[in-house]
C-alpha cells in the first residue's frame, strides 16, 4: 500500500515557474515569476532556441473612458484603436456616423497583450502549458515539473492522508474528481508519463 504524505502545497506555491511552448520554435520554455502574482515582471527563456522575452515587452496602452465626435457629438468607437507600446499624445479616429476625423487624446490605461487569452495557458504571457494531456475527455495539466510530480505522487498513492495545516485546502485536495477517482488511476498515470517523456 502506497501512502501519500507530503508537505501541504497550495496551487499558489507552484505559480513561480511555468513550463510552456516557446512562441518562436514551439520548444519548451520556462517562465520565471520573481514574486507571487508579479506576472508583469515575468521573464521567458526558451530551452531550445534560447529566445527570451520580458512580460513588460507585452504592455500596451489603450484609451480609457469615452470620447465624442467634435462634429456630430456621437460617441466614437474607441475599441477600434489598437494598443500602443507607448502612450501617444493623440490618435486620429474617424467617426462612423459623419466620417469626421477626430484627434483623440484620452486617458490611457495599460494592459498586457498576451499570446492567448484563453485555454490552458500561463497567466503571464498566455502561452500553452508544456504539461497537458487528455484523460477521458478531461484536461490534465501542470504548471511545472514540481506541480506534475506532486499530482503523480498523489494519484499513485492508494492511501491519501489529509494534512492538518493552517491552509483550508491544499492543491491536491482541490484536484478535479477525474484525477482523484481510483478507477482513473492507471490512465492518469499513463498521461503523466507521456508528459514526462517530453521533459
Amino acid at each position: 500500500m502506497e501512502r501519500y504524505q507530503a508537505d501541504p502545497v497550495r496551487l499558489y506555491d507552484l505559480m513561480n515557474s511555468f513550463l510552456v511552448h516557446c512562441p518562436k520554435c514551439e520548444g519548451s520554455a520556462e517562465i520565471s515569476v520573481p514574486l507571487p502574482f508579479d506576472y508583469k515582471n515575468a521573464i521567458l527563456k526558451c530551452n531550445s532556441c534560447h529566445y527570451s522575452e520580458k512580460a513588460t515587452d507585452l504592455v500596451r496602452y489603450k484609451p480609457a473612458g469615452k470620447a465624442k465626435c467634435h462634429q456630430c457629438l456621437e460617441f466614437l468607437n474607441l475599441s477600434t484603436i489598437e494598443g500602443y507600446k507607448t502612450i501617444p499624445s493623440y490618435v486620429n479616429l474617424t467617426c462612423k456616423y459623419c466620417k469626421t476625423i477626430n484627434m483623440v487624446s484620452q486617458n490611457w490605461e495599460s494592459y498586457v497583450e498576451k499570446y492567448h487569452e484563453s485555454g490552458i495557458v500561463d497567466p503571464a504571457f498566455g502561452l500553452p502549458l508544456w504539461y497537458q494531456d487528455t484523460v477521458k475527455g478531461n484536461n490534465l495539466w501542470a504548471y511545472n515539473l514540481r506541480h506534475l510530480t506532486e499530482i503523480k505522487n498523489y494519484v499513485k498513492a492508494t492511501l491519501r492522508e489529509r494534512t492538518t495545516d493552517k491552509f483550508k485546502m491544499t492543491m491536491v485536495e482541490k484536484l478535479p474528481d477525474f484525477i482523484k477517482f481510483a478507477k482513473n488511476r492507471e490512465e492518469v498515470l499513463k498521461a503523466i508519463e507521456r508528459m514526462l517523456i517530453h521533459t
